[in-house]
Order: structure tokens, then C-alpha cells, then sequence
């Protein structure tokens, strides 16, 4: 019975799992996947205020020459971008005619603490697939920020009507208006949340949990944005801190519905129902595995209970012996066809069961 039941086992993990497939950690996985936070990137979308300090450095200097261009004489465009909450990408062959003016603010210094992925998506959704494994190995984030002016689009140089109609900008949702410029930093880890909590680091005095503090990124330098001019950034101090967005007229639909998240799809359009014949095979065959199953251990069990009355001597004779000799083996040949029948069945109705269902 039980080389049997070994046999069992093994068949029906390989059927029903189609072979052991190794697990990928979160450290192995580069992609940007949303669907997991679909409802967290559409709200997020519904703010036009997203902060870039956690975007790709790539991207943030690519913005960063984009509005250098936008305050010098030869380049009077504006800067076109699609934004999904999640995601906000320029588009490049978008570039309406307009023209931006740089203001100077008073020196303005903050600090975002994150300590949980609903915070991660409400405060810095634009890197918050990227930035979850550094949040979840350390329990802390912090973005340490210093404002030294703003570049602002001239609203009265463009016309956003024509904009909906540019075949070129079919992919914008938004127009930079306004980009807060200065310095940050990012770090993970440190003391911000430690306080009180299991011991991570070293114990300081006073009992607080300490923990070691790691860079994550840094643009800029927060000390040269005190020499922040009126007439032009500081060099030192011009990195894209946060964007306010001005939505294009009849694009912001289009472009939720064609992103590679779909979220406003996801949000409301409702899953569509329609009857599987897989689906209902797989029921088929799934009552009849588990029928054989049944049947396979309950032939299983008879054949054991022969052969304990052979081997008890309950049998008065030797042809009754003979006779019980040849139920017993019928009855486990029974069995196992009806395990491993059973198993088979099964095998194929879960898979039936999965792509019935999409």
C-alpha cells in the first residue's frame, strides 16, 4: 500500500504542477509590473502633483536638459509627458509651441518618511515598483528635499486645443506647467522608524534601534542652493524635484485606456462572463478522478483485508485460500488503476480548470 501511495503522490505532482519550477525572489525581478496596484496607481493618478526625486536618473536628466532648453532663447517648446499614476514617460515628438520663466523661491527644505507600501504608492508612485524590495529589507525610506525656485510655463504662449488635434502628441496626457528644481537625497534605512522596534542594528543610548543607513539616490547640492540667482538655477542645484501637470483636453481617457497597466480599464470596465466548455470538462473529469480515487482506496483497502485473513489463518481451507489468494490480487489491480486513473483525471482537469477561467 504504501509503494503505492508513493507512486500516487509522485504522479499527481507532476501532472497537476507540470514539474517543480524554481521561485524567483523580488531581488531577481527588474520589470515594472502595476497589476498587482492597480487601484493605488489610479489613485494616484487622480494628482497632478507627482514628485520625480525617485524617477530614473536617466529620466530626470533627460527633463533636466529638456528644461534648460526651456529657458534659453532658441527653444521655446513645452514639454509634453504621459502620466498613468504610476508611470509618466516624455513624449518626445510632442513639443508645442510655448514659452517658460524661472522664479526664484525662498530656500525651502522638507522630508518624506515612508514606512509602508500604501505610503510608498501615495508618496512616490513614479519609482514605487522599483523602490518595494529597498522599503521592504530596510522598513524606512526618506527623501530629504531642498527647493530653490520653480520654471513655469507661460499659459498664455500655448493653445491646448491644438494640442488635441497634433497627431504627434496622441500619446501626451499632461504638459509640464510648473517644475520645482533643487536638490535631494534618498536613503533607506537609518534612524527614521526604528524607534521602539525589534533590534536591526546596534543598540544606541536611550534604548532607540538603530539602523544603517543606505544611499539610494542623490541629485545636486543642497548647500550651493543657497547661491540659487534670479536670474537662472544654480548649477549645483537644478534637479526636477516635483512636476504640476496640466491635463490635455480629451486626452487623459485615451491614454488611461491604452497604457500596459489599463488602468482605468481595470477600475471600470467590468470583467467580462462567458461560459467555458473547459471550464465544465474540467468539472467533468474532476468528479470522475476523484471518483476513481475513491474507488482505487476503497479496492485498496478490501485487498489488505484479505490478506490479513490469509496471513491469520481465518480461511478453513486450503481452496478458500486459494480463492482468497486471487480476490486479493484482483482487488489491488483495481486499486491501483483506479489511483492512478484517479491521478491522471485530475491532472488534466486542473489545467482545464485554469484556461477555462481566462
Amino acid at each position: 500500500m504504501q509503494r503505492y501511495t508513493t507512486l500516487l503522490l509522485a504522479a499527481c505532482t507532476i501532472s497537476c504542477a507540470g514539474g517543480i519550477v524554481p521561485r524567483l525572489s523580488s531581488d531577481d525581478i527588474h520589470v515594472r509590473d502595476y497589476s498587482p496596484n492597480t487601484a493605488r496607481c489610479t489613485v494616484a493618478l487622480s494628482h497632478s502633483e507627482p514628485l520625480v526625486t525617485e524617477w530614473t536618473a536617466s529620466s530626470k536628466a533627460r527633463l533636466e536638459a529638456l528644461l534648460n532648453q526651456a529657458l534659453s532663447e532658441t527653444d521655446k517648446t513645452a514639454i509634453a509627458v504621459r502620466y498613468t499614476g504610476c508611470e509618466l514617460k516624455i513624449v518626445d515628438d510632442c513639443r508645442p509651441h510655448a514659452e517658460h520663466d524661472w522664479a526664484k523661491t525662498t530656500l525651502a527644505r522638507d522630508a518624506i518618511e515612508i514606512q509602508d507600501t500604501d505610503e510608498l504608492y501615495a508618496k512616490l508612485p513614479l519609482g514605487a515598483a522599483n523602490l518595494e524590495g529597498a522599503l521592504k529589507r530596510s522598513g524606512h525610506l526618506t527623501v530629504q528635499t531642498t527647493v530653490a525656485g520653480q520654471i513655469k510655463l507661460r499659459r498664455d504662449t500655448i493653445d491646448l486645443s491644438a494640442i488635441s488635434e497634433d497627431p504627434k502628441c496622441a500619446e501626451a496626457t499632461h504638459l509640464v506647467s510648473s517644475v520645482t528644481i533643487g536638490a535631494f537625497k534618498m536613503t533607506a534605512g537609518g534612524y527614521g522608524s526604528a524607534r521602539g522596534e525589534a533590534n536591526v542594528g546596534s543598540l544606541g543610548a536611550g534604548g532607540n534601534t538603530s539602523r544603517a543607513e543606505r544611499l539610494l539616490r542623490e541629485a545636486g547640492a543642497a548647500s550651493d542652493c543657497e547661491e540659487t540667482s534670479k536670474k537662472r538655477p544654480n548649477e549645483s542645484c537644478r534637479s526636477p524635484i516635483q512636476l504640476f501637470l496640466l491635463a490635455v483636453p480629451n486626452r487623459i481617457v485615451k491614454a488611461t485606456f491604452t497604457t500596459t497597466t489599463t488602468l482605468a480599464t481595470a477600475v471600470t470596465k467590468p470583467p467580462e462572463t462567458k461560459p467555458s466548455s473547459l471550464r465544465t470538462l474540467s468539472y467533468i473529469l474532476g468528479g470522475v478522478g476523484l471518483a476513481s480515487l475513491g474507488g482505487g482506496t476503497a479496492s485498496f483497502v478490501t485487498s489488505n483485508g484479505i490478506e490479513q485473513k490469509i496471513q491469520t489463518g481465518t480461511y478453513p481451507s486450503q481452496q478458500d485460500i486459494v480463492d482468497a489468494h486471487g480476490t486479493m490480487s484482483v482487488t489491488r489491480t483495481l486499486g491501483a488503476t483506479g489511483l492512478i486513473a484517479g491521478a491522471v483525471l485530475l491532472g488534466v482537469a486542473v489545467p482545464f480548470f485554469v484556461i477555462g477561467g481566462r
